[in-house]
């Protein structure tokens, strides 16, 4: 029987497209503070190794601790990692640049793809979680569909697609939908599109 006092899984949204500069992080933090405005308890992973959620977020490179390095490459959990940030109700899973490496390191392990799912499936059974009750995890993706961001599709619910007004923004367009339409065959068929967010 579920314990009704636990707080309900919070809605899982990764935010992608492996096109570089199309307001991926800029539109994962602004989402992040609408919907902590709203009331909402928000937690922004961070799996760009660039880390600008991080930093924008409030995190200075040189106090990032653990981060989605660590979680991914399973020395901490997530509830270890997360920080908190200037905004109320938002949190940040902080990155360094050392998930360049994370690839290599996991690429031969049976769970590669499920690194981030799992972490998160473990996030909701911890104390900090009954504390915060996160109602939404919004996943800042690397600009490429490498093995972070089929992390993140495996993990979430649903895909939002930030795009720029140009031609050429079509063509990695199709070659997305064509990786989430993989993804769903093989490792998350829950997986949706959420939506695709016009920028620039």
């Amino acid at each position: 029987m579920s314990d009704p006092t636990r707080p309900k899984a919070p809605k899982i949204i990764a935010v992608a497209n492996q096109k570089g500069g199309v307001g991926k992080t800029t539109t994962a933090i602004n989402l992040g503070a609408a919907l902590a405005a709203e009331g909402k308890a928000v937690l922004i992973v961070d799996l760009d190794p660039q880390g600008n959620a991080s930093t924008g977020l409030g995190i200075d490179h040189r106090d990032r601790g653990l981060s989605t390095y660590e979680i991914l490459s399973g020395d901490c959990s997530l509830a270890e990692a997360i920080r908190e940030t200037a905004v109320q109700r938002l949190w940040v899973a902080p990155s360094t640049m050392d998930l360049l490496g994370l690839e290599l390191e996991i690429a031969s392990t049976s769970d590669r793809a499920f690194r981030l799912r799992n972490a998160i499936e473990a996030l909701t059974h911890s104390r900090l979680f009954q504390e915060l009750g996160f109602t939404y995890v919004l996943v800042d993706c690397p600009p490429s569909l490498n093995l972070l961001t089929i992390n993140a599709l495996s993990a979430s619910h649903s895909i939002l697609v930030p795009l720029q007004c140009e031609f050429f923004a079509l063509e990695g367009l199709s070659q997305l939908l064509s990786t989430v339409e993989q993804v769903r065959n093989a490792l998350n068929p829950e997986l949706s599109i959420h939506g695709i967010v016009l920028t620039m």
